[in-house]
């Protein structure tokens, strides 16, 4: 019997963990990771490129297109299946499925509110070493900004109130929260995270990660909980609920 053949478009957050889960997928598996930078622009250009991407897949080249994206402010809402069937996880960004659930985000979140999450996956590509991106500035505890840098670009004046604004979303962080998966050079990356965390003055802890909600959409193990599966013709919509995507006609 042949395997389902899945054209996999995702985040490069999820890479590693994804590339060390095809290999034993129930599916036959091609990839295409997007650039890391989309999260940085506006809505729009995410779902233009998730867009681009889908309606770049020939319906001779898979059977179905799967994302490896959540709901990531919105960037999905609005997408449609053309000629082939798309599924899409039901979470609201990666840091859930990368514990294995929305529940054990919101429960880490309702725990301790003032946690930032981290990953191998996003470590890995963010700026190394302090650069600066050519026109892209990242704010978070692994900030690529100087006072110099918004100076140059936006003034005396602007700068300044950038960097309050930056202070201010930095400041209710108490933790910063590292989800461990057995992706090569963990150990690295978990270095990393604590040395992040030690800058900021913040608590450091490692959370396991469970990789079930992406070995379930590389296995293509499709429940109505997790994954909004599109037929040709429908598009993402948003939902006020638990299901937080919902399909609509296109």
């Amino acid at each position: 019997m042949n395997r389902l053949r899945l054209h996999v478009i995702a985040c490069p957050v999820f890479q590693r963990e994804l590339e060390m889960l095809a290999a034993g997928a129930k599916t036959e598996i091609t990839f295409r990771h997007l650039e890391m930078g989309l999260h940085e622009g506006p809505t729009e250009k995410l779902r233009s490129a998730l867009q681009g991407a889908i309606d770049g897949v020939a319906t001779g080249q898979c059977d179905a297109i799967a994302i490896g994206y959540g709901l990531c402010n919105r960037g999905i809402v609005g997408l449609e299946a053309r000629a082939l069937p798309v599924v899409i996880p039901r979470a609201h960004d990666c840091i859930g499925m990368l514990l294995g659930s929305s529940q054990c985000y919101l429960a880490q979140l309702e725990a301790q509110p003032g946690t930032y999450f981290q990953s191998a996956g996003w470590l890995e590509n963010s700026p190394a070493g302090g650069e600066v991106r050519q026109q892209n500035f990242t704010f978070g505890p692994d900030s690529n900004v100087t006072r110099g840098q918004l100076v140059e670009k936006y003034g005396e004046e602007n700068a300044d109130y950038l960097l309050e604004q930056f202070n201010n979303f930095t400041r209710h962080y108490e933790r910063l929260a590292y989800i461990a998966t057995p992706v090569p050079k963990s150990a690295r990356w978990d270095k990393t995270a604590k040395e992040i965390a030690h800058q900021r003055g913040w608590k450091f802890e490692r959370l396991p990660g469970d990789l079930g909600w992406l070995r379930r959409l590389l296995n293509a193990d499709w429940n109505d909980g997790e994954f909004l599966k599109l037929k040709p013709g429908e598009r993402v919509g948003l939902r006020h609920n638990a299901q937080l995507i919902g399909a609509e006609p296109a």
